[in-house]
């Protein structure tokens, strides 16, 4: 008994390691790709680069005054994320993480 419980604990350990591990490279991708605009930046030039992102998902929302993509992703809850906002030329005005 005590060695099933050894097993299972170790299991747990092990899962909670692997999800700690997914979890933080969530975080670097949103990170990191956040980085990567600045104001000007074309909006398919945006897209194109979150569309290589494997951890992490996007939302674009079209409002009046230009569009609006949240950068964020489930592994860590949605805690953190990357808004940048667009002008109606479709050029980056703003970018903030966190």
């Amino acid at each position: 008994m005590l060695k099933l419980k050894l097993i299972a604990a170790a299991i747990g350990i092990l899962g909670l390691l692997v999800f700690g591990f997914y979890t933080n490279e969530a975080r670097k991708e949103v990170y990191y790709l956040c980085g990567n605009f600045s104001k000007g930046t074309a909006y398919s030039s945006v897209i194109r680069q979150l569309n290589t992102a494997n951890l992490s998902e996007y939302k674009v929302e079209n409002l009046p005054q230009g569009k609006h993509v949240i950068h964020s992703s489930a592994l860590h809850f949605h805690l953190l994320s990357c808004a940048i906002e667009f002008n109606p030329q479709e050029k980056v005005v703003s970018v903030l993480y966190g």
